[in-house]
């Protein structure tokens, strides 16, 4: 009797070690399909808030490679549902996630923007692993010798919905059209940009072309004004005077020569932005400005 107890004892502990071993076979499974298809956390450590900007509070954090549950992006933000079943935000910026293009025909540029070079295309159906989202909507994407491109949101599912707001792109209904229809469109704009400005009564006393990047922050700038987005621009004041009033095309709005920086000398200026993200979804471009009597 006790040697049979002792069999039955060993064959219900194999079949328990059986089943406990399939469990973990099978969460284990989970786990690496879940992984695979998560959006993944490339920073050391990712703070996340409770809105979709650096003001709002910090809720929570993840660490390199977690996976997190990815429910929409807007504006270089992911909305994201935490353990706890509480929605936060966190920065596109380090999290990287899987992509379809749907255009038939997509180009990849050197910057987030489509005044940068194309460098290469994705055709519809394409997997592209998205590395970063930008608050302009665009994405860079990984390419082959540990290289990166850019590519428009608009044109890729990623299996969450993009919320960003693409109307603004003036070449929306091209984007999958080829590079002659492309540049020729991107002149065109360019071209009724600077009508634009004419037709608004703005008197240009001569057009020049820049290297512009970026900026943001608190502080006063050299002429003692209060930097603002959308007026407020550094300059190197020997070529550029201060509080000259310059037409930008590729922003539509006129600014106001009142800063300047280190760095900017010559034919350079530094745009004020709202945020570090914005700045960084600018980078550095040659463009064309108007200076205005």
């Amino acid at each position: 009797m006790i040697k049979y107890l002792k069999t039955t004892t060993v064959a219900t502990m194999a079949i328990l070690t059986m089943l406990n071993t399939g469990a973990v076979f099978a969460q284990s499974n989970n786990d690496s399909e879940t992984k695979e298809s998560a959006a993944i956390v490339t920073a050391d450590k990712l703070n996340v808030r409770s809105g979709p900007s650096t003001s709002h509070d910090i809720v929570g954090s993840f660490s390199k490679n977690d996976g997190v549950d990815l429910l929409s992006i807007k504006n270089g933000w992911y909305k994201i549902e935490m353990e706890d079943g509480k929605i936060a935000w966190t920065n596109g910026q380090y999290i990287t996630l899987a992509g379809e293009v749907t255009a038939d025909k997509l180009n990849i540029r050197k910057g987030p923007d489509t005044s940068y070079d194309i460098v290469g295309t994705k055709l519809k159906e394409d997997t592209v692993k998205v590395l970063k989202a930008f608050e302009n909507g665009w994405y860079e994407i990984e390419l082959e010798d540990d290289e990166t491109g850019f590519i428009c949101g608009k044109y890729v599912d990623t299996k969450v919905e993009n919320e960003h707001d693409y109307s603004d792109l003036y070449n929306t209904s091209i984007e999958t059209t080829n590079t002659t229809t492309q540049n020729t469109n991107s002149t065109a704009s360019q071209t009724t940009s600077t009508s634009t400005a004419q037709s608004s009564g703005l008197n240009v006393a001569r057009t020049m072309t820049v290297s512009a990047t970026a900026y943001a922050g608190d502080g006063i700038t050299s002429t003692g004004a209060i930097p603002k987005v959308g007026r407020t621009i550094a300059v190197d004041p020997s070529v550029i005077p201060y509080g000259t009033r310059v037409y930008i095309p590729a922003l539509g709005g006129v600014y106001v020569a009142e800063d300047c920086g280190g760095a900017i000398k010559g034919n350079k200026i530094d745009i004020f932005m709202a945020s570090e993200s914005a700045c960084n979804s600018w980078g550095v471009r040659n463009i064309e400005i108007q200076i205005l009597k």
